[in-house]
This record gives C-alpha cells, structure tokens and sequence, in this order.
C-alpha cells in the first residue's frame, strides 16, 4: 500500500512539472502579429521622443504592458512586471522607467531629458528581454 502511494505521489509530481513546463513555455514567444505591432510602436516613441517626452514614456510603458499581455502576463503593469521580473536584464531599469512613467501620468512637473533617455534605453533592453527583437 505504501509503495502505491509513493508511485501515486511520483506520478502526480511529474504531471504537475510537465504542466508547469508548457504553461512557461506558452509564455516564451511573441507572434508575428504582435512583433509587427511592437516595432511600429516603438519606432512611434522613437520619434516622437524629443517633440513630446511625456508621451513617449507613456507610450512604452503601455507598449511593455502590451507586450507582457501578450506573453501571457495578467493583472496590472506592476503585478506582470513582478511575475516576469527575472527575464530582465535589468529589473531596476525596468522599475525605474514604470516609475517614471507613473510619475508622468500624476505629477505636473517637467522631466529630465537624461531621465527620458534612460527609461527609454531601459524600456527598449526589457521589450527585448521579452523577445521583441528592436
């Protein structure tokens, strides 16, 4: 009896690894749609970046979302962006510019230009982390 239960407890184990596999490996690709989308996105905040730097952080910061989404992340920014935080290269830049972003969105003041630079040098390494290929 004891050995059936150990075989039992064996076979659920390896169910629950093979399950946990696939759903990250759902996780790993962006379709050819989306990567489409992602690239014209971000050359939009390429270029808009000096005329309006408000925007263009605004802009990847829903373009990260966007892209989290569409590998497969739920909840808001913040919740995707701990969940997916060891695929970053650099998670603190990856905060950073969300914070920026948030920032932006609930403050009148100006920003720097360095700060732009750099939250959208750290938005541009996360999408590419994600697989997005910029």
């Amino acid at each position: 009896m004891f050995e059936i239960l150990i075989i039992l407890f064996l076979v659920l184990a390896f169910v629950l690894a093979v399950w946990v596999f696939f759903a990250q490996g759902r996780r790993k690709k962006i379709g050819q749609k989306e990567l489409k989308y992602i690239h014209s996105h971000w050359n939009r905040v390429i270029q808009i970046h000096q005329i309006n730097p408000k925007e263009a952080i605004m802009d990847a910061d829903k373009l990260l979302d966007y892209t989290l989404k569409s590998r497969g992340y739920q909840g808001s920014l913040g919740e995707k962006l701990k969940k997916a935080g060891p695929l970053f290269s650099d998670e603190n830049g990856v905060w950073f510019a969300h914070k920026l972003r948030n920032r932006v969105a609930h403050e009148l003041g100006d920003i720097r230009y360095a700060e732009v630079k750099s939250a959208l040098k750290s938005f541009k390494r996360a999408l590419n982390d994600l697989g997005a290929n910029l």
